[in-house]
């Protein structure tokens, strides 16, 4: 039965990519999974249930990930360098799942059931925002530590919808380095 949880989530996260929660089916997501609807239901409660799981391990994964990167040792460069490309190396890794959770966030209210993507992307903003406040802290840079995760956060989302959107490659190392460059320019104690 793992073998058909994997790939119903495979499928859904395809099919939810493409044509949004309200297009989908579970008739879609089942035949794309290769699985009968009672299988789908043995491992969800239904539609509803099923994104509410590919949100929450979504984010939590993803989550996991940022957490390792803002711990790891070195100067706030590289640690804010290593965030930001935690991010890109999710979109190059899952670009399916990406666009999944963008065309989630993005699409019109009731469209979806409710998910606190708000309360999903703060937790990023203040995993981001602790390591932005020690350089503060420090006296390295200058600046609130949350608009500045705020500005490095909406500077990577930029890298990655234009990667998404265009096939360019400007989800790499080089970009993260620019991305991190430009805010601590800007904030940085003369």
């Amino acid at each position: 039965m793992r073998g058909g949880r994997e790939a119903i989530v495979a499928a859904a996260i395809e099919v939810f990519a493409r044509k949004g929660y309200e297009g989908a089916s579970t008739r879609e997501i089942c035949a794309q999974a290769g699985v009968t609807k009672p299988v789908l239901y043995y491992h969800f409660r239904g539609k509803e249930h099923l994104y509410q799981e590919l949100m929450i391990d979504s984010f939590s994964t993803y989550q996991k990930h940022l957490l390792s990167a803002s711990q790891t040792r070195g100067t706030l460069r590289e640690r804010l360098v290593r965030v930001a490309q935690t991010d890109f190396s999710a979109t190059k890794e899952d670009p399916l799942r990406t666009r999944f959770i963008l065309g989630m966030i993005f699409s019109p209210g009731k469209q979806h059931p409710l998910f606190d993507y708000i309360g999903e992307m703060e937790k990023e903003r203040r995993m981001i925002a602790g390591v932005l406040q020690e350089g503060i802290d420090a006296g390295n840079i200058r600046g609130n530590a949350y608009d500045l995760a705020s500005s490095l956060m909406g500077m990577q989302l930029f890298a990655m919808l234009e990667h998404l959107f265009t096939g360019r490659q400007t989800i790499t190392r080089r970009r993260a380095e620019k991305c991190v460059d430009l805010l601590l320019q800007g904030c940085t104690v003369r």
